[in-house]
């Protein structure tokens, strides 16, 4: 290769010769007046750049300095750096790297200009009359060469090279038959502003200073003079032309930032590392934005038209660019921001199978290659740009969450990675991903992207069942609002559309319900589950009432505050809904119920965490029927900006030992109300039924007492006492019928006053109306317990109000559970009958009942004492299972007790104690330990008492031994 040594200084462009043969006599007289010629010795400075001597802008002659308009071409640029001499003139270390960063923006198309072949370029160093072609010239290089005591310039032409793989571009030049390569590289960490390496400059060459200059369009007439025609240097007076078409080389950026800085570093081959810098910045940047014309195009389509269905997206941006080398350039896109149509919203089936990339993975702003798990790609990308020949392709991934708040862009997380792996370009843009938390309204951002210029770029985020989007379930037109800005300041508002198609039942409300028992036999402890379904596109739930099935209960002793059952949620539209599993708490009271089942469903769908999700339900029991209903909360139809569109809830509560079925085998029903957002009501049931309850047995034990001292001759008012004691495992009962015997009548006048049936069915009586007490056993942590009431009796008889007997009114409570019990009073066989009719099918291990005796008592003895014989009831019990049972029950009552017989041998003493009553009877006496026995409905009991030595001898003799009968009620 041949080339021109001239003497030059920094700023001045190098001579030409007139010609080949000239040139090189030229050269060496050059070279011998620099040999001649002693060069100051100035102070000695460390490897490193001149104070003051790095200089690197755009220039155009004919505005007679630097080129500031934004977007123009240049019509050169030039980078110019000296570096420091030690006392001699030769340099201090040996030049190893380089790297110039250029600003941000400014940027060269080598796609605008021929290339010169790697072939033809290895050809360059020594086969003659090959050279790169004129037409791939993109410049002028000199190259400052320091000798001891003078330095001389060698000047070269810039070729734009075909880049080796793995390059963006390449533009060499030749000095003293050594190549060297300018490659541009993206900076990640400079948000890919464009920069420029020299990397393992020979050491054979001791530079001293460089100047580079690249022209802003090569096949300009005005680089004619400057051409490399035959692939030497210049010649002077000597001029060729390309017939390349004229195209931009150069642009300088299109953001008026105020002035820009270029920065310059290099290293040493006896230094390697320890790197030096020097920066440059323009006087005043690049202005004329407004002059810069930003008028881009999109087009959105979603991948299905049905409404409330997952559904991919496609975004397609273009960018119309102005290639004209005497034009402005397109500004670049600096921000893209999309807001979706009310309604299409982040689809939770998307989450299943999902995972996230974290910020380590992507390497954001490295150079490093992604690593972001495939189960993090939710779409696809492609990029054009005018700098490269062929199209960027990569990905959409989702980045992990980094705040819990959906409306701040760093929850939900997006990264688009753009690759060309032949030209070893890789671009990773965040994006951010704003949620409304009320609505679920998504808005997309990508903001401050890179600053070089895109024809077209296009996003396809994935279809399917696991699509990221679900479409509105509302149908009709809807508007994608697109808002793009330029770094050069405009803005582009629009909105393209996309249709939702209409189809049946949208909009509708229709859920399904089934529940039921895992175990269908009566009287079992069984798991029971709920299943609530609804069909796409309806409308979502958002409360429900549900009525479990009369006898279906839950035993609440020991189990509050502890889990008792699962749920299992499924969300988003579509086949493939994401499932939420969660844990049922009972819990005691809340609001206005006696207790409740707390719901907490972890909302933590594949990579995301948006907290714990709690629905209450409230418990209420019957009073009459002890019939369950669960009244839920408010069931949340969006979290944290992600609409739910549940499409199916199963409950189960299956904690062993809980949940009681019925002890009636009738047909039943589960029923249930559930309410839509939009106010839609849909009433459901599904058949219930159990069993076997003919397996379970029914003999319940009642016992019964008269008490009061001196309650026992006609005209007296006892004290009533019963006690009903159902068997473990047995049926319910359902109805109680007892009949008094004869010597027992009612006597309502004697009563302090009657509670009217308006009041009663209030639970408002008064307290002058309590007649006793009750209380009862059941499945309650606590005991039920309450007074009886005395009600006015009422029938209906052919259409008019008939009085009866007055009737027992008995509101049993406890954990603010209230069950009422009435019992009806008639006379039969002049006996006074009590009935006990349509008792809950709910489990009382025993119910106790006292009717109060006394001055206001309403039993009074009828015509006889009560001690004259014995006294029996007649017991007639149905259970809920269809069984009866029959039985006399021997009353106890006040009468005394005495001895009726009594014997003894020689160690013990037999007393057999007649009466009649129910209580506990005990004998003490000299020489004799107290024994107690419990008397139960018998009119006889025998005691044996173990007799002390004394005694055993005083009956030897005859003599008598005092014994104390007593009897305790």
């Amino acid at each position: 290769m041949k080339m021109v040594v001239t003497r030059s200084h920094a700023g001045t462009t190098p001579a030409a010769v007139p010609s080949s043969r000239t040139r090189s006599l030229l050269g060496v007289a050059v070279l011998a007046l620099c040999a001649l010629v002693l060069s100051s010795t100035p102070a000695h400075a460390d490897f490193g750049f001149v104070p003051g001597s790095f200089f690197a802008d755009s220039f155009d002659p004919q505005l007679g300095g630097p080129d500031t308009q934004a977007g123009a071409h240049p019509a050169e640029a030039t980078t110019d750096f000296r570096l420091n001499l030690k006392p001699g003139g030769l340099p201090d270390e040996s030049l190893r790297n380089v790297r110039v960063d250029l600003p941000a923006g400014f940027v060269g198309n080598p796609e605008a200009v021929p290339t010169c072949s790697r072939g033809t370029l290895d050809a360059f160093l020594g086969t003659p009359g090959v050279a790169c072609p004129v037409t791939s010239q993109v410049g002028v290089a000199v190259i400052t060469i320091a000798q001891s005591g003078f330095s001389f310039d060698i000047s070269a032409p810039v070729f734009n090279v075909a880049p080796r793989p793995g390059q963006v571009a390449d533009f060499a030049f030749m000095i003293q038959t050594v190549l060297v390569h300018l490659v541009p590289v993206l900076d990640a960490t400079g948000n890919y502003r464009i920069s420029v390496k020299i990397d393992g400059i020979s050491q054979g060459l001791p530079i001293a200073g460089s100047k580079v200059t690249l022209w802003g369009t090569p096949a300009d007439t005005s680089h004619d003079s400057l051409r490399s025609c035959d692939g030497s240097p210049y010649i002077s007076g000597y001029t060729c032309s390309v017939s390349s078409k004229r195209a931009a080389f150069l642009t300088n950026p299109t953001a008026c930032a105020g002035p820009q800085t270029t920065t310059i570093s290099a290293d040493s081959w006896q230094r390697p590392g320890v790197v030096k810098t020097d920066s440059y910045t323009s006087a005043s940047g690049v202005t004329g934005c407004d002059r810069l014309h930003f008028e881009p195009t999109a087009d959105v389509d979603a991948s299905t038209s049905a409404p409330d269905a997952p559904t991919g997206l496609s975004v397609d941006l273009t960018f119309p660019q102005n290639d004209d080398p005497d034009g402005l350039a397109t500004p670049h896109l600096r921000t893209a921001q999309v807001t979706l149509p009310e309604g299409m919203t982040i689809n939770p089936g998307s989450a299943d199978g999902l995972s996230a990339c974290t910020d380590q993975q992507l390497g954001l702003r490295s150079d490093s290659v992604d690593a972001c798990p495939d189960g993090s790609k939710i779409g696809t990308a492609t990029a054009d740009t005018p700098l490269l020949p062929d199209q960027l392709t990569g990905s959409v991934y989702l980045r992990t969450q980094n705040s819990d708040d959906p409306a701040s862009g760093e929850m939900f997380r997006l990264a688009l990675v753009l690759e060309d792996k032949d030209r070893g370009v890789l671009i990773k843009i965040p994006g951010a991903v704003k949620v409304d938390e009320t609505t679920g309204r998504i808005v997309t951002e990508f903001q401050d992207n890179p600053q070089t210029p895109v024809s077209h770029l296009s996003l396809q985020l994935k279809s399917g069942p696991r699509a990221p989007l679900a479409s509105p379930p509302s149908c009709g037109e809807k508007t994608v609002g697109t808002q793009l800005s330029s770094w050069a300041g405009q803005t582009a508002t629009l909105e393209p559309k996309l249709t939702v198609d209409c189809t049946a039942g949208l909009g509708g409300f229709s859920p399904s319900l089934t529940a039921g028992v895992a175990q269908p036999v009566g009287g079992a402890f069984s798991p029971f589950s709920v299943s609530i379904a609804k069909p796409d596109g309806n409308s979502s739930l958002s409360s429900l009432r549900l009525a479990l099935p009369k006898g279906l209960l839950a035993n609440l002793k020991g189990n509050l505050g502890t889990q008792v059952g699962t749920v299992r949620a499924f969300a988003g539209p579509g086949t493939n809904p994401y499932v939420l599993p969660g844990k049922v708490f009972l819990e005691g009271a809340y609001g206005d119920a006696p207790f409740s089942l707390r719901v907490v469903v972890p909302a933590v769908a594949g990579p995301f965490n948006l907290g714990e999700v709690v629905v209450r339900q409230k418990i209420y029991v019957d009073p009459e029927t002890t019939q369950v209903t669960v009244v839920s909360d408010p069931i949340p139809t969006i979290v944290k900006g992600v609409p739910v569109r549940l499409q199916r809830l199963d409950v189960e509560v299956d904690k062993p030992g809980f949940m009681i079925n019925p002890t009636s085998c009738a047909a039943k029903e589960v029923t249930g109300t559930l309410t839509s957002v939009a106010g839609q009501t849909a009433a459901l049931t599904n058949r219930f039924q159990v069993g076997e309850c003919q397996s379970l047995g029914f003999a319940p034990k009642l016992e019964m007492t008269m008490s009061g001292k001196g309650q026992t001759k006609d005209g007296a008012h006892p004290a009533l006492t019963a006690r009903l004691t159902p068997p473990f495992g047995n049926a319910n009962s359902k109805k109680v019928t007892v009949t008094l015997p004869l010597s027992l009548a009612l006597d309502a006048g004697n009563a302090n006053g009657l509670c009217e049936p308006k009041d009663a069915a209030v639970n408002k009586c008064p307290a002058a109306s309590i007649v006793g007490s009750a209380q009862a056993r059941s499945i309650l942590p606590d005991t039920l317990k309450g007074p009886v009431y005395f009600v006015r009796g009422t029938r209906l008889e052919n259409g008019k109000v008939r009085k009866t007997l007055p009737k027992l009114f008995i509101p049993l409570t406890a954990n603010g559970v209230t069950v009422n019990i009435h019992a009806d009073s008639d006379v039969e066989d002049d006996r006074l009958v009590t009935t006990f009719d349509n008792l809950p099918d709910a489990p009382f291990s025993r119910f106790d009942l006292t009717i109060n005796g006394g001055e206001h008592g309403i039993l009074a003895v009828s015509g006889r004492n009560v001690c004259a014989a014995t006294q029996i009831a007649d017991a007639r019990l149905a259970g809920q299972n269809g069984k009866s049972h029959t039985s006399k029950v021997t009353m106890g009552t006040p009468c005394a007790l005495g001895v009726v017989k009594s014997s003894h041998t020689s160690t013990a003493l037999k007393l057999t104690v007649g009466g009649l009553g129910a209580g506990k009877v005990s004998a003490s006496g000299n020489g004799v330990a107290k024994v107690s026995r419990s008397l139960a409905s018998a009119t006889t009991a025998t005691l044996t008492l173990k007799l002390t030595k004394a005694t055993r001898r005083a009956l030897a003799r005859h003599r008598d031994v005092k014994v104390k009968v007593a009897v305790a009620f």
